[in-house]
């Protein structure tokens, strides 16, 4: 029920679904947050290179 580290939610992101995290422990928040920003902005950069085709 918590979001750990993330690693589900970019699952869900990397398989174009939508999920749903929280957590009680701010540390896990932010561990999660960057993760997850990571891969955002990597799949923003691909369909930035992709448009340039």
């Amino acid at each position: 029920p918590f979001i750990g580290s993330g690693t589900t939610a970019i699952t869900s992101l990397m398989l174009n679904r939508h999920f749903v995290g929280y957590d009680v422990d701010p540390e896990y928040v932010k561990l999660a947050d960057k993760r997850i920003n990571t891969i955002l902005s990597k799949r923003k950069q691909q369909v930035l290179q992709e448009s340039e085709v």
